[in-house]
């Protein structure tokens, strides 16, 4: 019988032998994911940063689409995980790729402006009132946390690109 350590570690190298066999699939997963946030990071910057520096809203798209919009925010929790696995294995991989590095940790701060924006605004929307009172230079310190997403999504994008060349 296998202790509980070695069956840990059979299960961890399956994975990975797993995930190399379709690192291709995932990078497009976790390409597709990420790339959302687009949709996430436009409410954002027209809903919340706009209004907040110009006292009014920027959002053009009728309020009534606004579920769609948390619903991709929801996304983000699978397409951080997805991400973050994608540069854990580059990582491990090749641990001398500096950016893989810089990469996963800026999907991995995400965490932050998941607790405070993503339950602020649900909590707010059911309760009219905020759940967690963050002080306003922290609020817009976890909002620019989720603008890191971008060069993540660059670097992801060029990756797929470059994958289809070969």
């Amino acid at each position: 019988m296998r202790s509980n350590g070695s069956a840990r570690v059979d299960f961890v190298q399956k994975f990975i032998d797993f995930y190399h066999r379709y690192e291709n699939l995932n990078l497009k997963i976790t390409f597709f994911l990420i790339s959302l946030q687009i949709l996430h990071l436009y409410w954002l910057t027209t809903d919340v940063v706009l209004q907040k520096i110009f006292g009014q809203s920027f959002f053009i798209v009728p309020k009534n689409l606004l579920p769609i919009f948390v619903v991709i925010d929801y996304i983000e929790i699978p397409a951080l995980v997805s991400g973050i696995i994608y540069y854990a294995y580059s990582v491990r991989r090749n641990k001398a790729a500096a950016k893989s590095y810089l990469f996963l940790g800026m999907l991995a701060v995400q965490v932050i402006h998941i607790f405070w924006i993503t339950d602020d605004v649900v909590y707010s929307s059911f309760f009219e009132t905020s759940f967690v009172q963050l002080p306003y230079v922290l609020s817009w310190i976890a909002i620019l946390i989720d603008y890191l997403e971008l060069p993540v999504m660059a670097d992801l994008f060029y990756k797929v690109i470059r994958n289809k060349r070969r």
